[in-house]
């Protein structure tokens, strides 16, 4: 279980660093609109928001308890 339990730390380290970049693109997105860079802050955006979803998910796999 010692193996299980640094797999969900190292997964909670990261989605605490990805949540700090999707704080980072929000404040980006907050700034009045700039033609190509607005767009590409949503995209992050996006992108930053689906990968701490799929941490999310990973974290929930990895409490599952296997057989």
């Amino acid at each position: 279980m010692p193996q299980h339990n640094e797999h969900i730390k190292k997964l909670i380290a990261a989605r605490r660093q990805v949540v700090a970049e999707r704080r980072q693109v929000a404040d980006a997105l907050s700034e009045p609109y700039k033609k190509g860079h607005t767009e590409n802050m949503r995209t992050s955006f996006i992108a930053v928001q689906n990968t701490i979803e799929a941490i999310d998910r990973a974290i929930d796999d990895e409490r599952v308890p296997k057989l």
